[in-house]
Parts: C-alpha cells; structure tokens; sequence
C-alpha cells in the first residue's frame, strides 16, 4: 500500500529475509498436474517437491476439468498426447470459460514439433515445455508462471475496489493505449542480433539494439523500457551488477529480464539467474519460445505497472491509511470477505491476526499526539515490510492493526504473530529514547477461517476475543 515500486518476489517467500522452510509452509501455491501416466505425475511431483507446493492430479482431460472446478488450481501442467480429451482441448475449454480463463496453463509434450507449440499458444497456452523434463527449467517456469497470476489477482481486486468505490484510477506511469511496448536486446553479436530481431518482426512492440548492458540502462533512462533480453554469456559477469542496478531504480523495478544461455550454463548457474532475472531462454533459441516468453514477461510488466499506478494515483485515497500507508478499514472488510468467499470456493483456509498497541502517550516518539503519530506510522512500516505480498495489513482503529493472510492455517498464522512480534519488540529495542516497549505494550489475537469461524463478522469476533484473552495474561 505504500508508494513504492512494486517488485517481483517468490510469492512463497514470506519475508525479505526467508527465515526457512518452516515459513513457507504457510502459503502453497495449488498446482493440478495432468497425464495420462502415472509415472509421469510422480516425477514432476519429485521435481516440485522442494518448493512446497500443494500438489492435485487428474490422469484424463475430462478428470482435469473436474479438478479445475473442484480445486481452482493456481497453475496447471498439462500433458497433451492423451486419450479422449487431449491437452489442446482441455486448454481450449478452459481459456474459453471466463472462471477458468485466467489459470495459467503449462502443455508438456514428448514431442518436439514446432506446429505442437503453435496449436498449443493458439489455444491460449500459457507455457510449452519438452520431455523429457529439465528439472530447474520446470521450476523456474512454475514460479514466472505463479508470480504473474498473483499480480494479475491482485490488479483484478484492485480494479474491484476501484469500480465500488466509483473512482477511476490515475494511471499516469501507464502508456497511452496506443504506445507499443519497448524491448532492449542486448547483444553484441550482430548475427544473432539479427536473428533474433527477425523472431520477434511483427510482434505489437518495439525492438530496440543494445551491445552492452551498460548501454541497455542508459537507453532505459531515457525511454520507457518494458524488457531487456540479454545474452548473459556475450555481457559476462557485469550482468549481475546491471540488473541490480535496474531493479534497484524507482522508473526500471518493474522492468523484465530475459537472460538468453547455454545449457550448460543454466544447469550451472540456474541459481544465480533466478537471483536476477525474470525468466531465461536456452539456446538454440526457438522462435515460438522466444516469442511465448517475451509475451508472458511484457503481460507481467503490465500488471506491475498497473499496481503501480494504482498504488499512486486518485484510489490511493479510497482505500489508504494515510498516516501507515497500510490499507485502511473499509478496504481491509473488503479484502476479507474477498478472502473468505475463495476459501469456501477453493477449500483454503485465511487467517486473520489483530495488532493492539498500549501506552502510546508514553512513547518517546509520540511527539506530543494522543495516539503518537511517528510511533503509529513506524508499526506500519515494520508490519508492510514483514508479511507476504498476498497478505494486506491495515489501520483499522486508532491504536489498532489488521493482517489478513490468505491461505494461512493456525500454525502460520502463529508464526507470522511472532515474528511480526519480535520484530516490533527488536525495531523499539534500539530506539535512541528506548520507551518501556515489551510484551505488555501491544497484544496480538489470531484467528483461522473456517476453523475458528463460519462468517466474517465472527471471525473478526473470534480475532477480538483472542485479543482480549492476550491482554489478561
């Protein structure tokens, strides 16, 4: 909620500082895997396996249909050789159904065949990968893919606060309708220069040539630059440093990066890459590759920006705590009961966790205002700073804070309460006028749809109550 450009995180890390597995257990992304071979689901599970997602399968089209209404995936991974309903139709039908259409769909293959990737983006495929499967290919693809669909819910929530609040949202970061997007191809080899501007002719955006990172950055300065494809074996290691540097900058934290490579240099330093780069290509670059991903990336720069804007222009003002920059209270009850219908649509649970602080008057930093505004405005930074860019934290009273949590059970819930906790106990610690901050001046009640509650209401009751229990103890 604050003004700050929004960046692309792993939407199952759950803070800046990724204290360990044991947080990421709770948010899992809900992957449905489709194939016909059981083995086959079994191996893409394995792979899968250490990013903690929440793993459902269907061995036919028609069994997959059913999981997408039963399950609402966050992704699928479809194979397409099955019989009966095979994986273009499955596609197909899902992209034309306007509950469905914004899943993202992976189709697998044993085949490499051009026209198979061209039916299949036809389709409204979102990805196309070959088996047999590369392992850190599979799961970088999976976490580009999930990171789009959460900025794409995100951007559609906003734009539904937008139209009951009936304010238009101030998009000047935006381009005009009219303005192609802007992609930098960085590459100091003229020939594949070449080729690869001959890939994307035709395209509805912009390619522009750069021979060194250095210069991409220059260019991105002075004109809107929605991706950068960068050849990282021709740039060497000032790759690291130009991309931190672009993702570091106010006007250039939404930019992509396309990073083109070796194979043997992925399988080496895959790792690296995800560090700081948006998505990657092997080489040799296949044209419908080429093109699927830049498309993808330029989709995602656009719900960035969108956040973005939104974040600055006319809405700010209908669902903004001015003072915290956190959500404010109509604007937290909306989100919540957002949340709580999809928890009853798709069967995960939400939690909700209320923040109380005492003996405000007292503070030093209170600076002579009954509730102490800088003390007030510093919680607000620590909460927004330390929760999940799928949770929202919000002002609801003058003393009194919300975080609601999707897909949080009762033990990530507690863990998110004590470690918010510890660090507002850790921040006023080193304060230069250290006030009498401990566990008695601020109290934390959490509360877990549908375990604790039925309703909104008896669930922000529930959270209340365990508030109130927190004070006598």
């Amino acid at each position: 909620m604050q003004n700050r450009p929004v960046v692309d995180v792993d939407c199952n890390e759950l803070n800046p500082e990724n204290e360990g597995k044991k947080q990421q257990s709770r948010y899992k992304n809900r992957i449905l895997i489709v194939d016909d071979e059981p083995l086959n689901i079994k191996l893409l599970e394995a792979i899968l396996a250490s990013d903690s997602y929440e793993i459902k399968t269907a061995l036919s089209g028609e069994q997959a249909l059913e999981q997408v209404y039963k399950e609402s995936p966050d992704l699928i991974l479809l194979d397409i050789m099955m019989p009966g309903m095979d994986g273009f139709e499955v596609t197909r039908t899902l992209k034309a159904d306007v509950q469905t259409r914004d899943i993202p769909i992976m189709l697998i293959t044993a085949y490499d065949v051009a026209d198979y990737k061209v039916i299949g983006h036809e389709a409204g495929a979102d990805e196309f990968l070959n088996k047999p499967v590369n392992a850190p290919e599979l799961r970088s693809r999976v976490k580009s893919l999930l990171r789009t669909k959460e900025y794409q819910d995100k951007w559609k929530r906003q734009r539904q606060i937008e139209s009951s609040t009936g304010r238009e949202i101030k998009e000047k970061f935006l381009r005009a309708e009219t303005e192609l997007s802007t992609v930098i191809l960085v590459c100091d080899d003229e020939q594949d220069a070449k080729l690869i501007q001959m890939y994307l002719n035709g395209q509805p955006y912009q390619v522009v040539i750069e021979k060194t990172a250095e210069d991409a950055i220059i260019m991105s300065g002075k004109k809107r630059t929605d991706l950068i494809l960068l050849d990282v074996m021709l740039q060497g290691k000032e790759c690291f440093e130009s991309c931190c540097q672009l993702k570091e900058g106010e006007q250039t934290a939404n930019t992509q990066i396309l990073i083109v490579a070796s194979s043997e240099a992925f399988e080496t330093k895959h790792k690296q890459f995800e560090l700081w780069a948006d998505d990657f290509l092997i080489k040799p670059v296949n044209i419908h590759e080429l093109r699927a991903r830049v498309k993808a990336l330029l989709k995602k720069k656009t719900y960035l920006d969108r956040l973005y804007a939104g974040n600055t222009g006319s809405v700010q003002s209908a669902i903004t705590d001015s003072l915290t920059g956190l959500a404010n209270h109509s604007y937290f009850k909306h989100v919540l009961k957002h949340e709580i219908k999809r928890s009853e649509r798709d069967g995960r649970p939400v939690a909700l966790i209320l923040l109380e602080l005492s003996d405000v008057r007292q503070h030093p930093n209170s600076l002579g205002h009954p509730a102490g505004e800088l003390l007030l405005k510093e919680v607000g930074i620590l909460i927004q700073n330390n929760i999940r860019e799928v949770d929202i934290g919000a002002r609801c009273k003058e003393k009194k804070f919300a975080i609601v949590l999707p897909n949080t059970d009762e033990k990530g819930a507690s863990i998110a309460a004590d470690r918010i906790k510890d660090k507002i106990l850790n921040h006023f610690s080193v304060c230069p006028k250290p006030a009498s901050t401990n566990q008695s001046s601020f109290n934390m009640g959490v509360a877990v749809y549908p375990s604790d509650a039925d309703s909104m209401d008896f669930l922000i009751h529930q959270a209340e109550k365990a508030l109130f229990d927190s004070k006598r103890k």
